[in-house]
């Protein structure tokens, strides 16, 4: 199943890789597009900020998806359903967070 969890945010990783710029903002809906043969973001998603961590321990969680597309989650908005990804700078060892 761990496989199977990773190819399904294939697709994030892939849109991310193509369309992204050094901050990328995604709806909920926009999401639920990218993985719609995969039926969407699960529940946990969409209820807890938990679920957004940038965390590759978690493979059942998204974060392969943009973890491997070189992205980091900096900001998660349940009530308005969007999340803000900024590009990791590969040069930066040390990764800076700017949560304004």
């Amino acid at each position: 199943m761990g496989k199977e969890r990773a190819k399904k945010y294939n697709h994030v990783t892939h849109y991310l890789k193509e369309n992204g710029g050094s901050q990328v903002t995604l709806t909920f809906t926009q999401f639920d597009e990218l993985l719609f043969p995969y039926s969407g973001l699960p529940v946990t998603a969409r209820t807890d900020t938990d679920w957004w961590a940038n965390d590759y321990k978690h493979p059942e969680k998204g974060a392969y998806g943009w973890l491997n597309a070189g992205y980091q989650v900096v900001q998660v908005n349940l009530e308005k359903e969007f999340i803000v990804f900024n590009k990791l700078l590969k040069s930066n060892g040390l990764f800076k967070e700017s949560l304004s």
